[in-house]
């Protein structure tokens, strides 16, 4: 592979090419990058040309690497890795408390807290623009993906530094309206349950859920706000964490014995930067303000 001479290579390029080779396709590249199917397909093609060597058979069946692709794969991935370390190690020798934080949580929790501590930054910290990624998905802190984490979790990840912020018990919750009432584990056997889909899963008391109630789920969900909004409208008896507190959804006993916990999380080469330290404390306030 021999490259012009005075040659710089595009990292918009090369994230273009992991893009596709994660994918598999230029729509899931599209997708994972934000950009439109012809803007991969030139970006693709004028990577292959300025090193002269092709990266992907086109197959009916997606985009497969070629044998030069996959060597390709592995010197992209390394320089990725590199250049995740660069914004890593850079980011946490800041010297003001300015510029973008990413966080990322899920939606009840975005609706919740992440606006009255965006609220109390504004006025401390006025030169922090902060990003709320809204979602179930994890975000990889590693890659930058997000700066900071607020996730409901029992087992965070062992990369990250965090903090406890609070224990949540989850509620066996039902419309106002609903006519049949849970009273206790057993007369969940009775009634129609919301559950839980794809990615929640991975939470204990969804997958619990899911290996004693299974026959009862008429509905599933892939976040929690759409449960309450099918159990206030009566579809279903649902569980939900104590902090998801919406009008038209009763929260009838506790579910005993399934304790989650609420953590906030960022990478360590980040946890000295006066933005994410601040962004930190204003979400750790927030927390402590709510019921």
């Amino acid at each position: 592979m021999s490259l012009p001479i005075g040659y710089f290579m595009n990292w918009n390029d090369l994230r273009v090419f992991l893009a596709i080779a994660h994918s598999g396709s230029l729509s899931g590249a599209a997708r994972i990058l934000g950009n439109n199917h012809s803007t991969i397909f030139r970006r693709l093609g004028e990577l292959e040309k300025s090193l002269n060597v092709r990266l992907f058979e086109r197959l009916p069946g997606g985009y497969v690497l070629t044998t030069a692709g996959e060597r390709a794969l592995v010197l992209a991935r390394e320089a990725e890795t590199a250049i995740d370390r660069i914004h890593l190690e850079l980011a946490g020798r800041e010297l003001t408390a300015a510029g973008k934080v990413r966080v990322t949580t899920a939606p009840n929790l975005a609706r919740t807290i992440l606006p009255i501590a965006v609220k109390k930054l504004r006025k401390s910290h006025p030169a922090i623009a902060v990003e709320i990624a809204v979602g179930d998905s994890d975000y990889d802190l590693n890659r930058r993906e997000a700066d900071i984490a607020l996730r409901a979790t029992t087992s965070p990840p062992e990369n990250l530094v965090g903090k406890q912020l609070r224990e949540l018990p989850w509620w066996v919750c039902c419309g106002a309206r609903f006519p049949d009432k849970p009273k206790n584990l057993k007369h969940l056997d009775q009634l129609p349950l919301i559950g839980a889909d794809f990615a929640m899963l991975r939470l204990p008391v969804f997958q619990w859920l899911e290996d004693n109630y299974q026959s009862q789920i008429v509905a599933r969900a892939n976040d929690l706000v759409t449960m309450s909004a099918l159990t206030r409208e009566g579809v279903g008896v649902s569980l939900l964490p104590a902090d998801l507190q919406e009008a038209g959804v009763r929260q009838q006993f506790r579910l005993p014995d399934r304790v989650g916990q609420l953590w906030l999380l960022t990478h360590p080469d980040l946890r000295f930067s006066p933005r994410i330290r601040a962004v930190w404390e204003a979400i750790e306030l927030a927390t402590a303000e709510r019921p």
